[in-house]
């Protein structure tokens, strides 16, 4: 690897990330351990934020790199980073994940599943779980589209990246989403208030 140039931005474009890409397929160790360097806090905070438990959340962004390694004849480069084939594995487990909870009957606490348990006697916590609600009633996309920008500060650029999107629909998807952000915060009571 001496003289290989690692990309550091999560995104994994260009020449860089095709051969990280290639290399993963050949299932080099080395090429695995880098992108499990590269990625793996971006994919757990990317679950983390879907789900209410921290060690759940572990649980998952480590099944995302199994499930990974197991399909990554699947995966075909295009332009389009492996961070957003990872991303769309944990979205898909966080998903399923959160069904198996319903289905076994822990419906209130996926409700809640953003909010950990805090007191209720502060005004930040009561706006964080506004957020909070106001987050679940969005779409996936419109969920994804403002963990990616805002989360995990991502640029609208790496963010249609991510999303195999132009920059355009994500500047859209980003506006509807912040408006019906809006919507639900203004039904629950939230009124913004200036500093």
């Amino acid at each position: 690897m001496s003289g290989e140039r690692i990309d550091r931005s999560g995104t994994g474009t260009g020449h860089e990330g095709e051969e990280l890409a290639r290399r993963a397929a050949d299932r080099e160790p080395e090429a695995w351990a880098l992108l499990f360097e590269q990625h793996y806090t971006s994919v757990y905070r990317f679950v983390r934020y879907r789900l209410r438990g921290a060690a759940e959340a572990e649980d998952i962004a480590a099944n995302v790199f199994e499930v990974a390694y197991t399909n990554i004849h699947r995966f075909d480069y295009r332009g389009v980073p492996i961070q957003a084939w990872l991303f769309g594995i944990a979205r898909n487990l966080a998903r399923d994940h959160i069904k198996k909870q319903q289905r076994r009957g822990y419906h209130d606490e996926i409700t809640e599943y953003m909010t950990p348990p805090v007191q209720p006697e502060t005004a930040a916590v009561d706006m964080r779980q506004d957020i909070a609600a106001a987050m679940g009633s969005l779409t996936e996309d419109q969920q994804t589209v403002l963990s990616l920008r805002f989360l995990l500060d991502k640029s609208v650029a790496e963010t249609a990246v991510l999303m195999d999107r132009s920059e355009d629909a994500v500047k859209n998807l980003q506006r509807r989403a912040l408006a019906a952000m809006h919507r639900a915060l203004q039904e629950t009571g939230y009124e913004r208030t200036s500093p």
